[in-house]
């Protein structure tokens, strides 16, 4: 199965509030903003709300560290409100809403994801609920994330790995009741100025 694939099926089964049996999507959609991140949007009519997966392509992060994801993710979520409809997971972060409040709600889920705060307190208190989270057992983690690779990270690492993160190594998967023309714009305005200075923090910058 080619990657393209994986990408859309995992996050439509991540996303998993969409009625499959309703037998109302079109075919998917892919396109590249000029920033190089890749867009997938797959309409259906039939589903109560719309959906958005930002994903990290595996195959260009091989060689971080066990564990940076997920802890990376632990620092995200702490930049989300208590009730938000955004949440990150494994390799991914992931948003519902309704249609006529999505772009709103993808703007600051684009926001947290370029602009996330990567300080002291939100790092130790991450690590802290991952770690506490790994001795609940209460998510599936891969084998590999364990309280010894993550007690051995350092926030070092974790900016190291977010520093190296740039748009054309991501997917964004929009799905549900949302028109592609509408999924277009949502994305270009909330992802469209992401752009990454070698070697340092992501910035904004102006659209050419």
């Amino acid at each position: 199965m080619n990657l393209f694939k994986t990408i859309l099926l995992s996050s439509i089964t991540v996303l998993g509030s969409l009625s499959i049996k309703a037998q109302d999507f079109k075919a998917p959609v892919s396109f590249k903003l000029k920033n190089g991140m890749n867009v997938i949007v797959s309409e259906n009519k039939r589903s109560p709300k719309a959906y958005a997966s930002f994903t990290l392509d595996a195959a260009t992060f091989k060689n971080e560290k066990d564990g940076v994801v997920e802890l990376l993710n632990a620092v995200l979520n702490e930049g989300t409100d208590k009730n938000s409809a955004i949440s990150f997971k494994d390799n991914s972060g992931k948003l519902n809403a309704l249609s006529n409040n999505f772009d709103h709600e993808l703007n600051t889920f684009a926001s947290l994801i370029q602009n996330v705060v990567i300080d002291e307190q939100n790092f130790n208190t991450a690590k802290a609920k991952l770690l506490v989270s790994l001795k609940a057992q209460d998510y599936d983690y891969d084998q590999s994330v364990n309280e010894h690779s993550i007690t051995a990270l350092t926030i070092d690492d974790v900016k190291a790995f977010y520093h190296s993160i740039s748009p054309d190594k991501t997917y964004l998967t929009i799905a549900g009741d949302i028109e592609f023309a509408q999924a277009k714009t949502a994305a270009k305005k909330a992802f469209g100025n992401w752009f990454q200075a070698a070697n340092s923090t992501p910035v904004l910058a102006t659209s050419k």
